[in-house]
């Protein structure tokens, strides 16, 4: 080891506080980028896994392959995997409660059907012959009809044909006036196990059979199949190609096709649908392995993305950078006494870059290190939350690829802080570095304000005088509180606009449980629902149409300029509804109108509340309709003629089951009314909207207690559970984000400021020694800090509106809306820095204190 390298790696042993400090600033940065490389790495490999879990764990799924045709999909290089299943056919549910969902559909899998299917087993085992049978869950939670493990199940596999003669699929809806069920030969199936319900590329909303697997004995003697194909990284790179050469079409003809477009002549159709009927894709998985997602998604996501990292990167390469001037401070001694004995400047600038090498060493695999550690610790602490509501665990996830590029981009953050060191050193004079008064500047003589003077005595006028004269050396303190307060404020901007992104997403509604009734004179069933012991509150939701003359309507002048039609003539409808009585009067509260003067009129809900989505940008628009008065009269005609409605009063209040409208003209009257005016048009169901303690055991009650015929029962309870859930995963990132950020600049303005004090103990002693009060000296010290903050935040709250402003210019790409001064951000920084500052002088103060004053001038290490 050379002489110039003993003395860097001296140096280092005998500042230790010091180059503790720069390999922490090191260790932080590297870590911020590592961790956030691997969150970014392991949200989309948890989505992936969710999207394969909900919908099935293939890319394609081909329809109605004719037999002749499954040999382009056996040693396809470009397909890593496929599965086959067969349709057996419907067969009556006898005993189905639920009348959208009359048959049991029954399909052949073969066993990589299994898992392309995502089949999750709730008990017993999956089929292993074509005597054997797994049902969905569903038949007895939606259905009504118990099947256990072990009935046996004698069903008559058939079809169903339109009245126009063709046959229809699970991704037709059941129409009963409209289709007709062909039963063919009976078939006993045992049942072996139970299933939870298939996704929704298996088993769609509407689908009118549950669903049901047997297994395919033999692949070769199935007339026609569905191909469930996955397909390799290189065949999703070119995945229309491949999926044209499967079809045996043009890539062209079928990326028109796929596209829905109708300039495909019948001869093409009928060409590219030789092979297979149709070609579905598995959507949102696709999306998320291949990150396709709408233009302005993308942009906004990449312009928001873009700002986030030069962030991380400003913050990291301060942090480091301040590490470095600190260092080059403290050593210029060092610097100026080897120069004295003929050291060149390339020599000095190795001696730098000795150091930046050996602090990176150790630094950045630490920092990567830590930063594996800080992303294992978030991802597993939010997979223990959301296991339960979600069904899955989020999944630690990385690439070799992202963990180098976050070594280099430390390692070069390094090199760019070490740099300008290094050059400083190089142009060290040697006489002014032994005698340490090249930061200071002693220029004209400086005159102290008066106020200081009276208001921190001396001890205030030697301060203020140091910082102008020595402006390079409170610089880099005052450079740190500038960035973190900055990269505070843009990020809390950053956080309250993903926030509110994903809040437009995720609406919990009021309400837990949505019963439809299919017959308006089941009235006192819904009645005795709506007053069940779990229910806290419930709306008996009847409606009819009121049929008036649109002059009757006053329409505001927003409304009629943007949406309403030219045409001031003819007939309007309004909606008509009535809540119950008891959710009537409880409305009514709301309202601010008492039930005995509402009776008999309507109170008008006429307000609006509209999101549109141009060249990828979602504007909102939101008013009122039309503005009713008191006493206002909606007089029936047409259909409606002699049913008259006074207003009592137009109101914002909405009922629950109105909470996730956007538009809404609708008059709320009582039941008395309802059932009493002659001329309203009466919809022939009601619909009941529950809001319950236990969601759970509200709806087994009502399955097995309440006396309805023709109904369906929607729990959003798990959906809730499932959104809160992902609201809760994406608050913790974004908290856990800006907590880390926070965390580094609160860091970096510790270790800054505390070893700038540090470095200037000789000068407090020297001051103390020539008999400066402790008194003064705090006053010095104080004064130095209302500097350092004051200046510090004139810069770096302008400077955070800055970052606010690109951030939200970057979600104005997809979502248009307002912009929002950050100021619960400005706030925390504000309070942060006083209370920082306050702390870190505290701390300083009593470390000085402590200290002998002869020592303290003597000693040139931290």
């Amino acid at each position: 080891m050379n002489v110039l390298k003993r003395c860097c790696y001296r140096s280092m042993r005998e500042n230790r506080k010091r180059t503790a400090v720069t390999i922490i600033g090191i260790i932080l940065a590297t870590a911020l980028i590592t961790a956030l490389a691997c969150l970014v790495v392991s949200f989309r490999v948890s989505l992936i896994a969710y999207e394969k879990e909900q919908n099935g764990d293939f890319h394609y799924h081909f329809l109605n392959v004719k037999q002749e045709y499954l040999k382009y999909f056996e040693n396809n290089r470009q397909i890593e995997k496929y599965a086959l299943t067969e349709e057996t056919g419907y067969a009556v549910l006898e005993g189905c409660q639920n009348p959208d969902k009359p048959y049991l559909y029954v399909t052949a899998m073969d066993k990589e059907a299994e898992t392309a299917l995502s089949l999750k087993l709730v008990s017993g085992r999956m089929p292993e012959n074509g005597s054997e049978l797994v049902v969905g869950r569903h038949t007895g939670s939606n259905g009504l009809v118990e099947i256990k493990v072990g009935d046996s199940l004698n069903l008559s596999l058939g079809e169903r044909i339109s009245d126009g003669g063709f046959t229809l699929s699970q991704w037709d809806p059941y129409h009963g006036d409209e289709e007709t069920f062909r039963p063919g030969a009976g078939k006993t199936f045992t049942v072996v196990g139970i299933i939870e319900r298939p996704g929704s590329s298996v088993e769609p909303v509407t689908a009118p059979g549950y669903s049901a697997f047997t297994r395919l004995e033999d692949p070769a003697q199935a007339a026609e199949a569905d191909v469930y194909a996955t397909y390799t990284k290189q065949g999703l790179r070119h995945r229309d190609r491949v999926t044209a050469g499967i079809l045996g079409v043009a890539e062209e003809l079928y990326v028109r096709w796929k596209e829905g477009l109708q300039d495909c002549t019948e001869q093409e159709r009928e060409e590219i649908q030789t092979v297979a009927s149709s070609v579905q894709e598995n959507y949102w998985l696709l999306k998320w392995e291949l990150m396709l997602f709408a233009d302005g998604m993308m942009r906004m996501i990449y312009a928001m993305s873009a700002v986030a990292v030069a962030v991380i990167i400003v913050t990291s390469v301060f942090c480091i950078r301040n590490s470095f001037v600190i260092s080059l401070t403290e050593k210029m001694r060092l610097y100026g006494r080897l120069a004295s004995v003929g050291t060149t400047a390339a020599q000095q600038r190795r001696i730098v870059y000795y150091e930046a090498r050996f602090l990176s060493a150790v630094g950045i695999p630490l920092g990567v290190a830590g930063g594996l550690a800080a992303a294992v610790i978030l991802v597993k602490g939010v997979s223990i939350l959301v296991k339960d509501a979600l069904g899955f665990e989020m999944i630690f996830g990385t690439s070799l690829p992202m963990i180098l590029l976050a070594a280099v981009l430390a390692a070069v953050t390094v090199f760019l802080s070490a740099r300008g060191s290094a050059r400083q050193a190089a142009r060290i004079s040697p006489i002014s570095a032994i005698r340490a008064n090249d930061t200071v500047n002693p220029g004209k003589h400086i005159r102290c304000p008066g106020w200081i003077g009276g208001m921190f005595g001396i001890g205030g006028k030697i301060a203020y005088k140091n910082l102008r004269r020595a402006r390079v050396k409170y610089r880099t303190t005052v450079v740190s509180i500038v960035v973190s307060v900055a990269i505070f404020i843009g990020m809390t901007t950053f956080v309250d606009l993903i926030s509110l992104a994903v809040g437009t997403r995720f609406q919990k509604l009021p309400y837990q449980i949505d019963i439809s009734i299919f017959q308006w004179d089941f009235y006192d069933e819904a009645v005795a629902i709506a007053e069940m012991d779990s229910v806290e509150e419930g709306e008996i939701v009847r409606k009819a149409s009121l049929a008036v003359e649109k002059g009757q309507i006053p329409y505001t002048i927003e409304w009629q300029g943007e949406f309403a039609e030219e045409e001031d003539t003819g007939e309007d409808r309004i909606v008509v509804c009535s809540l119950g009585e008891k959710a009537y009067a409880r409305y009514c509260r709301e309202a601010g109108v008492s039930v005995e003067e509402a009776r008999g009129k309507a109170l008008v809900i006429a307000d609006y509340h509209y999101e549109t989505t141009v060249d990828g940008k979602t504007y909102i628009e939101e008013g009122n309709i039309a503005d009713f008065k008191p006493g206002d009269i909606l007089r029936g005609t047409g259909e409606s003629f002699g049913t008259d409605i006074e207003v009592l009063k137009q109101t914002t209040v909405r009922p629950m089951y109105l909470a996730d409208s956007g538009y809404s003209m609708t008059l709320i009257v009582d039941d008395a009314f309802m059932d009493s005016a002659p001329g309203l048009q009466r919809q022939d169901d009601i619909k009941v909207y529950l809001k319950c303690r236990d969601a759970d055991e509200t709806e087994q009650r009502i399955r097995s207690e309440a006396q309805l015929q023709y109904y369906s029962l929607t729990n959003y309870e798990s959906i809730y559970r499932g959104e809160h859930s992902m609201l809760l995963v994406i608050a913790i990132f974004l908290y856990g984000f800006l907590a880390v950020v926070a965390l580094i600049g609160i860091t970096n303005v510790f270790n800054t400021v505390t070893t700038n004090m540090e470095l200037r103990a000789p000068e407090f002693a020297m001051l103390r020694s020539v008999g400066m009060t402790g008194r003064e000296f705090r006053r010095m010290i104080w004064l130095e800090g209302m500097f350092y903050g004051g200046k510090a935040l004139c810069i770096g709250i302008p400077a955070g509106l800055l970052i606010s402003l690109l951030f939200h210019r970057g979600f104005g790409i997809r979502f248009v809306t307002d912009y929002r001064v950050p100021w619960m951000g400005i706030v925390l920084s504000v309070a942060a820095v006083a209370l920082l500052l306050y702390v870190i002088m505290r701390y300083s103060m009593a470390k000085i204190n402590r200290r002998n004053i002869i020592d303290t001038i003597r000693n040139e290490n931290i």
